[in-house]
């Protein structure tokens, strides 16, 4: 497989798609909350179902990665889009706002990396200690990683669902070239080049991808906003779904009204 599936509702045509981008190890699950929230005011609103990391053919390859989105919206109809990324799916919807600036209204990111150091995903070995990458503690080493509060704030559904891809042989590959992909991508590049309206959404206590070098973008480029989350980690839209959906439904009315 190297193309992704995309679960669409086509809403109100007039409007700009929704599109929301799966990150790297979480599929179209994160977004449930502001996708039925948003079909439900008329909003056309797309979700990639796949998780990066399950595509290890292109997931080496920002590039490859964003050509796979495009593809999967043409199959759609979709043109304009407001697009949301999470984690390397942030850097994807930069790398398409970049390569098409016509078709990208606006972006909503979150947790974008590349910025900062490899994230601390809590998964490395550490020889010393003794701790192994898939020893019993794991998922409580990745739940600390990702999530506000640790296991203690996760659903068992959905840590299950990560705790699978990272557990699946080929998922595994794709993780490993996605983060290679992500060390060579020249994110202040893309910074740079896309200049229409972007709404961060962090997470507070981000770890993975802290959120402080993204206030200093916030400040030097005037088209970001910067929307912060307390008591929250890497993935506000299932930490906070109420929240993130409120701030994600806000920014998106700004280009066309909610429907009546």
């Amino acid at each position: 497989m190297n193309g992704f599936t995309l679960e669409h509702r086509p809403g109100d045509v007039d409007r700009p798609a929704v599109v929301l981008m799966s990150g790297m190890f979480a599929g179209s699950w994160i977004w449930e909350m502001p996708y039925e929230a948003l079909a439900a005011d008329g909003w056309p609103v797309a979700r990639i179902v796949e998780p990066i990391a399950e595509l290890p053919d292109i997931s080496g390859s920002v590039a490859k990665v964003r050509t796979a989105l495009q593809e999967a919206c043409a199959s759609a109809g979709i043109s304009e889009m407001i697009l949301c990324g999470v984690s390397m799916g942030a850097a994807v919807a930069l790398d398409l706002a970049m390569a098409e600036p016509g078709r990208v209204r606006a972006l909503v990111l979150t947790g974008t990396p590349g910025l900062t150091p490899d994230p601390d995903l809590g998964i490395a070995p550490d020889h010393r200690s003794g701790s192994l990458m898939f020893s019993d503690d794991f998922p409580t080493r990745l739940a600390d990683s990702l999530v506000y509060g640790g296991v203690a704030a996760s659903s068992a559904q959905e840590f299950q669902r990560v705790e699978a891809v990272f557990t699946d042989k080929q998922s595994m590959l794709g993780i490993s070239r996605g983060i290679r992909a992500i060390r060579r991508y020249n994110i202040k590049a893309a910074l740079k080049h896309v200049t229409c309206p972007i709404m961060n959404i962090w997470g507070a206590e981000d770890r993975t991808t802290p959120v402080e070098v993204w206030k200093d973008v916030v400040e030097t480029h005037p088209h970001h906003r910067l929307a912060l989350l307390e008591r929250c980690g890497h993935v506000p839209m299932v930490e906070k779904p109420y929240e993130y959906t409120e701030l994600l439904r806000g920014f998106v009315d700004e280009y066309a009204p909610a429907a009546a």
